[in-house]
């Protein structure tokens, strides 16, 4: 009889202490869950909330859950007084602590007079990763090799290339690794899975630069001119009387774009570190700027439009404009970069910008502020008892595709004949996002357009099959000022959308 009294506690002991084994983590979360192993990793060492008894690892990634896994990830102590500047959210919420706090850290930033977070809004890939790397002060990867890029669905030269590179270097891929899908919705356990990678690295990047080699890891062409390079390089470093003062990033910096100033193709540039980021966030959605689009128009620095009700437009300034001094320096001559880089400041400054407009000299006082883009725009048109849906779409940003989605899905209620898309001055963005937009057009999985390299390799991207507008008809308005992703030529291969403007782009565009 005591033996089996021994017996009877021992297995109600073991029952005990299994059963809090398994209480003691999200009860959600199976073992054979892809994701199983790097977010038990991460309860285990405190680095997700304790307190909850599920994760729902394939439910989409919410905006306010983004920085509230940065923040338990970190163990930051949250913020206690809570007064949200948006108009979309309230004090009470669950998530108000970690927004609050995100805002105080300065790893959020309120955007306007009557911000909006949008805090149920999903995330992309690219957008999660970008502030997670911000958040930790990781950063992007903007030196790498090229050649060896590893996503096929990724042009290397482009901004977002630096995210990817990053995320490549920490480990994260998707199933399929040669992809890196950035305008995808993750899920709440791939962002662990990002979190898993990190917490797996060292803290502390740093760029390599190896200038004696080529990125194929061959030595250089010419040694003896470059050997003259790293003559001066040294002689700087270490002779120079002024040698504590000088900065290597500034003198690498220097170095290609004087490299750049010998290539006769205009859109062959170097973007600095901080002013990539600024272009980039301009595709993002949302950044700090005054709200203009300028283009080099006969040689000349021209305001293509000023946003609507942005601090440009409030404070006069309009399309034609010819920007001719900021903060009363004398601008004529400068490149789209450098004029941008001289407005661009941060929000609650002020710039002084000297137009001419119809010959005439006019200066505007703008105030700097937090640009928040919708790059997509829909009405209904009626006209000989039709209806037309009208979508303009302004760029082709980080989340013009579900934005367009939703515009297609709310104007098609109104049973619409057919849809007009306008892509006047619109100056192209990711190449991933004009594919998938290329996929309303057709059921069919068919190559959307072809990259073909220096090297002789081609590169195809192909369409989803959404299909969402093939039994439309369709117009597509572009004009000089459509460039890149929005080109012509582009839509020249399709048998889809008919043009009405057919004026080729040689243009360059840039918002501030």
């Amino acid at each position: 009889m005591k033996n089996l009294l021994l017996r009877i506690s021992f297995l109600f002991l073991f029952f005990i202490l299994q059963s809090q084994s398994v209480f003691g983590f999200y009860s959600d979360v199976n073992i054979d869950h892809p994701y199983y192993s790097h977010i038990k990793t991460l309860y285990d060492q405190g680095h997700l909330d304790q307190d909850d008894e599920i994760f729902r690892p394939d439910d989409k990634l919410k905006l306010s859950e983004l920085y509230e896994l940065i923040l338990n990830y970190s163990n930051y102590t949250l913020s206690s007084e809570i007064n949200l500047p948006y108009v979309d959210t309230s004090n009470d919420s669950d998530y108000a602590p970690y927004i609050q706090t995100a805002i105080d850290l300065k790893i959020l930033l309120p955007f306007g007079v009557n911000p909006e977070l949008n805090p149920n809004k999903t995330v992309s890939k690219h957008r999660a990763l970008s502030n997670i790397f911000k958040s930790f002060g990781i950063g992007n990867k903007y030196i790498y090799d090229k050649e060896d890029f590893p996503f096929t669905d990724l042009n290397p030269n482009s901004l977002t290339a630096s995210i990817a590179a990053r995320a490549a270097e920490l480990g994260i891929f998707e199933d399929t690794a040669n992809l890196f899908k950035m305008s995808k919705r993750i899920t709440r356990g791939e962002a662990a899975y990002y979190l898993y990678k990190i917490n797996n690295q060292p803290q502390t990047f740093t760029f390599t630069i190896t200038p004696t080699l080529n990125s194929s890891g061959e030595e250089l062409p010419d040694a003896e001119n470059f050997s003259t390079f790293l003559d001066v390089w040294s002689s700087l470093k270490n002779d120079y009387l002024y040698k504590d003062e000088l900065n290597g990033e500034e003198l690498i910096f220097g170095a290609i774009k004087g490299m750049l100033t010998n290539v006769s193709d205009k859109y062959t540039v170097f973007e600095e570190p901080v002013d990539a980021e600024d272009l980039l966030s301009t595709l993002s959605g949302d950044y700090e700027g005054i709200g203009i689009i300028i283009e080099i128009i006969d040689k000349n620095i021209t305001i293509v439009s000023p946003f609507s009700g942005s601090p440009a437009e409030q404070a006069g300034l309009k399309a034609n404009d010819i920007i001719i001094e900021v903060d009363n320096e004398n601008v004529i001559g400068n490149t789209l970069s450098e004029v941008a880089s001289k407005i661009k400041g941060p929000s609650g400054t002020e710039v002084l910008i000297k137009v001419l407009r119809d010959l005439t000299e006019q200066s505007f006082t703008v105030a700097r502020n937090f640009i928040l883009l919708t790059t997509v725009n829909g009405k209904t048109l009626t006209s000989e008892n039709k209806n037309i849906g009208y979508i303009q779409i302004v760029n082709f940003g980080e989340d013009t595709y579900e934005e367009l989605i939703q515009t297609i899905t709310d104007l098609v209620e109104n049973s619409p004949d057919g849809f007009i898309i306008d892509l006047r001055n619109n100056p192209g963005g990711f190449l991933d996002v004009a594919v998938n937009i290329f996929g309303l057009f057709s059921e069919e999985i068919i190559t959307a357009v072809k990259l073909e390299y220096g090297d002789g390799h081609i590169e195809e991207y192909k369409t989803n099959g959404n299909g969402l507008l093939r039994n439309y008809q369709i117009v597509v308005l572009i004009n000089e000022g459509s460039a890149s992703a929005s080109e012509p030529e582009l839509y020249k291969t399709t048998n889809w959308p008919r043009l009405l403007e057919n004026s080729p782009s040689e243009k360059a565009q840039c918002k501030i």
